[in-house]
């Protein structure tokens, strides 16, 4: 049975005052008597690490019996672990059949397998080929590869992340509170290993064929939106003291139907709008790993209608996007 949120809802009550105890202890019993809220609940719990153990293989298993008990984000979320290797082998077809099997009475799933079906995949989920690759810039090394997404794809990111967009903010370093980004006017999402579904991690797999790096080597991607007059002012990606540093940076365009908006990158004297799944891919570091200043690079303002992209920095070596937690 799906269940409804009684268990969980008592369970965080429990949590918030303070008794993290009677609060596993409420939500585990749920979980046995085959609550699907409540199995996810307590899925979510493992793979965040607390109020219990990080353990993904646990939350693996229990996003499978959340699943078997109906509900929908339990059975897609298992289908991603099942996908990503997460608390388990890594299996792509076994991901699809987990989709097949959802998608009979689940018409959410039935879309993204109608999604999966018309790419062109190998057995392990990697695109079989990617578009031809142009060169915009030799320094700083800009690239463009046309129709990298198809539009249905763009149309399907900017639904998954359009309930999770938030202003952009930063941490203040002096009060630890958020404020306004000084430099990004924009809503964003981040679609991290819970909030991505079987569809965006084939994508994430083109983007890493694409730029030639390792899927694992991405960070999770981020949907963008930016309204009338909003922009990304100059700078560059990288980021102060990393030692896993950012060394490139792939951008897909996910709309046209704007005006402005161009990435502009000073350095090379060049800018670039592109089309509906449309992506610019760009490197950030010098060979010996510093910045490459000739990298920065600004969003234009916006100048009519709503400009949707999504971004993915790509770092030097494998990230852990599991610290993440849903908007």
């Amino acid at each position: 049975m799906a269940g409804d949120s009684g268990a969980v809802d008592r369970a965080q009550a429990l949590l918030a005052a303070g008794r993290a105890q009677q609060a596993v202890d409420l939500l585990v019993d749920a979980a046995k008597r085959g609550d699907g809220d409540a199995l996810y609940e307590l899925a979510l719990w493992h793979v965040y690490g607390t109020p219990v153990p990080r353990s993904f293989a646990a939350a693996r298993a229990l996003f499978e019996k959340a699943g078997a008990a109906g509900h929908r984000a339990g059975a897609l979320t298992h289908a991603v672990f099942v996908a990503l290797g997460a608390g388990g082998p890594s299996d792509w077809r076994a991901a699809l059949a987990l989709m097949d099997k959802a998608a009979a009475t689940d018409p959410v799933a039935a879309r993204q397998r109608d999604l999966l079906a018309a790419m062109a995949l190998r057995p392990d989920g990697n695109p079989a080929a990617i578009p031809t690759i142009e060169r915009l810039s030799q320094s700083p090394d800009v690239r463009i590869v046309r129709s990298l997404f198809s539009a249905a794809e763009c149309a399907h990111f900017a639904a998954l992340s359009q309930p999770l967009l938030t202003p952009s903010v930063v941490v203040d370093p002096a009060t630890q509170r958020q404020i306004p980004h000084p430099i990004r006017t924009s809503a964003g999402a981040v679609l991290g290993p819970i909030q991505q579904d079987l569809v965006i991690h084939a994508l994430d797999r083109r983007i890493a064929a694409a730029s030639a790096t390792r899927v694992e080597q991405g960070e999770p991607l981020t949907v963008l939106r930016y309204a009338p007059g909003q922009q990304y002012r100059l700078h560059h990606d990288c980021l102060p003291g990393e030692a896993n540093q950012r060394v490139m940076t792939v951008i897909v365009y996910l709309n046209d139907d704007y005006d402005g908006g161009a990435t502009q990158f000073p350095a090379a004297g060049t800018e670039f709008r592109g089309r509906t799944g449309d992506a610019i891919l760009f490197v950030n570091t010098l060979p010996d790993g510093r910045v490459d200043e000739r990298s920065r690079h600004a969003g234009l303002p916006v100048t009519r209608g709503e400009k949707w992209i999504c971004t993915r920095w790509i770092r030097a070596r494998d990230f852990d996007p599991w610290g993440m937690r849903p908007s």
